[in-house]
């Protein structure tokens, strides 16, 4: 069965492209626009890993990567952060929040599968 991720950003081009290569890679995905939306999903089913954009209307990816961290049936699941914030003012708040990865838009595909094929290894 294939992994399951969730990709939460507010850029619905950024949405398209991700699960098309993800998904062409073998990946089964769920998208959402927002954390509140995140959420809402995670209640049905859990992914695998999430690729989360911090800055995001609603609820935030600070908040949810701080609430995913929090519970105990979520906190075991790798987050990556994908982020146009400056390296230097989000490299340690990431960290603080738990995430597993941080990737700064634009961002290499083949970097991204490795990030994400290396964190399901590790979680498995």
């Amino acid at each position: 069965m294939p992994h399951r991720i969730l990709i939460v950003d507010d850029e619905p081009g950024l949405l398209q492209a991700l699960t098309v290569r993800l998904t062409a890679a073998g990946f089964t995905c769920d998208t959402a626009a927002n954390g509140r939306e995140a959420f809402e999903k995670m209640a049905k089913q859990l992914p695998d890993l999430i690729l989360l954009d911090l800055l995001m209307p609603e609820v935030s990816g600070y908040e949810v990567c701080r609430r995913l961290k929090e519970e105990e049936r979520t906190a075991d699941i790798p987050v990556i952060v994908l982020t146009a914030v400056p390296e230097r003012t989000v490299a340690s708040t990431a960290e603080w929040l738990g995430a597993s990865s941080v990737l700064h838009k634009p961002f290499d595909s083949a970097i991204l599968l490795s990030t994400v094929r290396s964190l399901l290894c590790e979680s498995t």
